[in-house]
C-alpha cells in the first residue's frame, strides 16, 4: 500500500512524478511521486539500500550521468522540467552536499569562489561578500575568519561538513540536498549542523537523507518512508510520527 499526500502544486519547489530507476535493467526506484515543499525540511527515510541516495542524485541530474542507470518519469523544478534546463543551470538551482564532507584541496576562499567564479562572478568585493555571507550563514564565520588561506583540508569534521553547505550555497539554490550529513561527525558537531539547517530554511528549500529518527524528528517539516525502492508514506511530519497510516511506517518506526 501507498499513501503520497498531495500538497499543493503552489508549495512545491520540485515535483516528483512516476519516477522510475533502473541500474543494469535492476530497478532501484518504483513510481515515485511527491512534492517538495518550499521553505521545508523534508526527511527521506527508509532502511540501508532502499534507494535514498539515488533519488536524490536523480534530483540533479548527477544520477543519468552514470554509465548503465535509466531513468524514466518527471521532475519538476518550478514547473519546468528539469531536462529542459542546462546542467549547469540544474546543478546551480539544486545543490547536492554528499555524506562524506569533501573541501577542494584549496584554500577556505577558494572553495567559496570556485563556484560564483565559474558562472561569471569576477568582481573582488562581490567575491568577499559572498565569503562573508555564506560563512556567517552557516555558524563558521567566526571560527575562520581569521585563516581564509588556510586549506580547508586542515578543518575539523564538522567544520568541513559546514563549508561544503556554504560552499552550495555561494550560488544561491532553490533545493539543498543533504545525503546523511552528520553520520560521521560527533553529538557536539552535529547540533550544530542541525541548527544550522533550521535556520538555512528561512531561506532555502531543504532534503536531507537520515537514517537518524531522532534527528528527522527535531528538524523535519515533512517525511518521506520509502521501502525496497517503493514509496510507503509521505506526509507532514507531526502527522508522520503520531499517526503514521501503513503498517510499513509503524514497522519501521518500531525499529
Amino acid at each position: 500500500m501507498s499513501i503520497i499526500k498531495k500538497e499543493n502544486v503552489s508549495d512545491a519547489v520540485m515535483q516528483i512524478c512516476n519516477l522510475n530507476v533502473f541500474y543494469d535493467g535492476k530497478p532501484v526506484l518504483h513510481d515515485v511521486s511527491m512534492n517538495i515543499r518550499r521553505n521545508r525540511i523534508t526527511a527521506i527515510l527508509g532502511p540501508s539500500g532502499c534507494g535514498k541516495t539515488t533519488f536524490l542524485k536523480t534530483l540533479n541530474g548527477l544520477l543519468e550521468q552514470e554509465r548503465g542507470v535509466n531513468v524514466s518519469g518527471r521532475i519538476k523544478l518550478e514547473n519546468a522540467d528539469i531536462h529542459s534546463l542546462s546542467m549547469e543551470e540544474l546543478r546551480k538551482n539544486v545543490g547536492l552536499v554528499f555524506q562524506t564532507p569533501a573541501p577542494f584541496p584549496f584554500s577556505i576562499y577558494k572553495n567559496l569562489t570556485y563556484a560564483p567564479v565559474y558562472y561569471g562572478i569576477r568582481d573582488k568585493k562581490k567575491l568577499e561578500k559572498i565569503v562573508e555571507e555564506t560563512l556567517k550563514l552557516t555558524g563558521l564565520y567566526e571560527e575562520v575568519a581569521g585563516e581564509l588561506h588556510k586549506s580547508a583540508l586542515k578543518l575539523s569534521g564538522g567544520q568541513k561538513q559546514r563549508l561544503c553547505i556554504a560552499r552550495a550555497l555561494t550560488v544561491e539554490p532553490k533545493v539543498l540536498l543533504l545525503d546523511e550529513p552528520c553520520s560521521a561527525l560527533d553529538v557536539k558537531a552535529s547540533a550544530k549542523i542541525e541548527e544550522l539547517l533550521k535556520n538555512l530554511k528561512e531561506h532555502y528549500t531543504i532534503v536531507i537523507v537520515t537514517h537518524n529518527l531522532a534527528q528527522a524528528k527535531r528538524i523535519a517539516d515533512d517525511v518521506a518512508f520509502s521501502q525496497n525502492g517503493r514509496p510507503v508514506e509521505t506526509k507532514d511530519a507531526e502527522a508522520f510520527w503520531e499517526k503514521p497510516e501503513c503498517e510499513e511506517t509503524k514497522e519501521f518506526l518500531k525499529g
